[in-house]
């Protein structure tokens, strides 16, 4: 049986949307797993991937914001947050490409990382020292308890820097933030024909 090569521009459509809920979740003190959440920023150290595969190695963790990015673009609207998390983090990433000092600084950050299994911290300093910087930072809402704890400020960074990496992909692949309004009935027949069942 012949495989059939995953559609990663939506794939990487969904990533962003993935990020999107669960930072929202996060941020209104709901539980999100850590093997949910690892799945996302495992995505940031592949900078330097040299085939798509490397990116999403497991295409099936991405069926929640593939399910979600359906809802999204049949106009049914369950959370405002998560489609303006995902509008941001499209512009973000577009910010990013558009800045090669940014670009390079946040490759060069990447490099000394050099772990295999990210932490939150890390990931949240780096998003500071870059992310932070492109002018146009994003307000995330949520319960004051919650924002206020730092633990909790350094996941949801981390998740953001994970949504602008899914962000920077999808438009390498095509992607553009006009599509989501303009072209919702194409991107919403891509994202139907995804096939997420875990093998």
């Amino acid at each position: 049986m012949t495989e059939v090569t995953p559609d990663y521009r939506s794939l990487s459509l969904a990533g962003i949307v993935q990020t999107a809920t669960m930072v929202h979740h996060t941020a209104l003190g709901g539980m999100v797993k850590t093997a949910d959440r690892q799945v996302l920023l495992n995505a940031v150290l592949t900078h330097n991937a040299r085939d798509l595969g490397e990116i999403f190695p497991e295409p099936y963790a991405y069926a929640d914001g593939a399910g979600q990015a359906v809802e999204m673009l049949s106009g049914r609207i369950s959370s405002p947050e998560v489609l303006r998390y995902t509008m941001q983090l499209t512009e973000l990433a577009r910010r990013l490409r558009a800045d090669r000092n940014a670009v390079r600084r946040l490759a060069g950050l990447l490099n000394e990382l050099g772990v295999t299994e990210p932490e939150p911290v890390k990931l949240s300093i780096i998003y500071q020292q870059t992310i932070s910087t492109l002018g146009k930072r994003i307000q995330v809402v949520g319960e004051p308890s919650v924002l206020q704890q730092e633990a909790t400020a350094d996941i949801i960074r981390a998740m953001l820097l994970a949504g602008v990496r899914f962000g920077w992909l999808w438009q390498q692949l095509g992607g553009r933030r006009w599509h989501l309004i303009v072209r919702r009935k194409t991107l919403l027949e891509a994202m139907q024909h995804l096939d997420l069942k875990q093998r």
